[in-house]
């Protein structure tokens, strides 16, 4: 029993063994994450820390400062605003920090045009041997992994020791195929996600920046409500 011709034109690198160091790829997307996650727990932390400053100093300072109800609506509306604004801050950095389920087609959200064109300029770093796009390479891991399964359905089968030992080779040569296939989906994916979450910050630095407006503006309110008059 020999090998089916479609065995053996797998679309496999010469030396899977020698192919791009993917670990490295995936650690630097992972790191990525990782980094700018703590920068948005650092804005959260901060963000909190003014808050706690509007919530407990402010009011205090108010102490017979106010005059009539006139001041104390102010005073009591410029709180409200600048702590909004602190909420508001928080809320839209916490998205940089919610796990996130990403899956190949998340290459099709309007915040990934970036790395959708740096795929096209430069198809095999991203994809190596397994196609020119995501969807080339999904295919590529569906085919090694059934290609696998195949051959050693047919080795379990073979009895001539020189188709075994034909066999053997290729079912390596498969599987170290469909591994490297996998490491690229895997890499693509940490990629993907590390692209999300930089998004996700811009977003919310831009947030952060109107809001702080608000709290500034807030502030302004409430110093109007105590000046005295």
């Amino acid at each position: 029993m020999g090998l089916p011709a479609a065995d053996m034109t797998l679309p496999v690198p010469a030396d899977p063994q020698e192919a791009a160091p993917l670990p490295v790829t995936v650690s630097s997307a992972q790191t990525a994450v990782t980094d700018m996650r703590a920068t948005a727990r650092w804005t959260v932390a901060a963000t909190a820390a003014v808050g706690g400053l509007l919530l407990g100093g402010l009011p205090f300072a108010a102490i017979g400062k106010l005059h009539g109800g006139g001041d104390l609506a102010l005073a009591v509306g410029g709180l409200a605003v600048a702590l909004a604004g602190v909420f508001w801050a928080i809320w839209a950095t916490g998205e940089v920090l919610t796990p996130r389920f990403v899956t190949l087609t998340a290459l099709d959200g309007p915040g990934l045009a970036g790395l959708r064109a740096a795929m096209q300029r430069e198809p095999e770093v991203f994809f190596g041997p397994f196609g020119a796009g995501a969807a080339e390479l999904d295919r590529s891991c569906r085919h090694h992994t059934e290609t696998t399964a195949r051959i050693a359905r047919l080795l379990v089968a073979e009895t001539d020791d020189v188709r075994r030992a034909r066999l053997t080779h290729w079912l390596g040569v498969a599987r170290s195929n469909a591994a490297h296939a996998r490491a690229r989906r895997r890499a693509l994916l940490e990629l993907v996600h590390a692209w999300q979450v930089r998004a996700a910050l811009r977003r919310a630095r831009i947030h952060t920046l109107l809001a702080s407006l608000l709290v500034m503006t807030g502030a302004v309110l409430f110093l109007l409500a105590t000046d005295g008059g």
